[in-house]
């Protein structure tokens, strides 16, 4: 059997006008400039002296005025400056006392008072509880220490904030200063605001603590400010409550 190939004359016609499948590339008349590397120049101020050679620092010599401290120094880490806070925290309690001896509140303001100073218990006597209970995680082992410190850092600010609140409103509650448990709860209202200044210090110590477990010194020291709230903060609560039924 022979195959014949199709000659020129069976193939169908091309028109030249018909349009191929693929549309013509429109090109534009501008030719593109070539794409030129930006180049920067280095001002130099001055003479140029070159980078200065490393002094080798004997680690045993004493620095006098560095440029930097080893460890720096915060407001909050010095005991100066918690015995000023704590006389300043002090008299304030006292102006608070005097302003509510000699105010006289009406039963609009003493409802509002009433209800700011029950939110600032809300809000300080609960940060507290929140803060010992991550210290209770640790001890139990299932967190860090690290993250034990980063949760109770973030606390301290609702704590003061609360504990603010308290001695602000409580000046228009109209205590009665004459009353032994209304001393009892003031006089623990000092103590704490005085067992969180220094309390303050204890979290730094701690925080420079780089293994997880703490220093005896530490440990007690903790303890003791702990336990030191949550006694002044349940008895102040509870005559609170007493002098409100009473």
């Amino acid at each position: 059997m022979q195959h014949t190939s199709p000659s020129p004359a069976d193939s169908p016609a091309t028109d030249p006008g018909a349009s191929s499948p693929t549309a013509p590339t429109l090109r534009s008349p501008v030719t593109p400039l070539p794409t030129r590397q930006a180049r920067t120049a280095t001002i130099i101020w001055g003479e140029d002296r070159g980078h200065p050679s490393p002094r080798t620092v004997d680690p045993g010599r004493r620095r006098i005025l560095a440029s930097e401290p080893d460890r720096p120094l915060a407001l909050h880490d010095s005991w100066w400056a918690i015995t000023v806070a704590g006389v300043l925290a002090s008299v304030t309690v006292t102006a608070v006392l005097w302003i509510s001896a000699h105010v006289t509140v009406d039963p609009v303001l003493h409802r509002a008072a009433l209800f700011v100073h029950l939110a600032s218990l809300v809000l300080g006597f609960g940060g507290v509880l929140i803060a010992d209970y991550l210290v209770l995680v640790w001890v139990s082992g299932r967190s860090t220490l690290a993250e034990a410190i980063a949760g109770a850092h973030r606390l301290h600010l609702p704590i003061w904030l609360g504990l603010a609140g308290l001695v602000a409103s409580g000046a228009l509650l109209e205590p009665n200063l004459a009353s032994t448990l209304t001393r009892i709860k003031l006089a623990c209202v000092v103590i704490l605001t005085l067992n969180g200044l220094q309390a303050l210090i204890l979290s730094q110590r701690i925080a420079r603590a780089a293994t997880g477990s703490l220093a005896p010194t530490l440990t007690i020291w903790g303890a003791a400010t702990a336990s030191i709230s949550q006694i002044c903060w349940w008895i102040a609560v509870w005559i609170g409550f007493w002098n409100a039924e009473h």
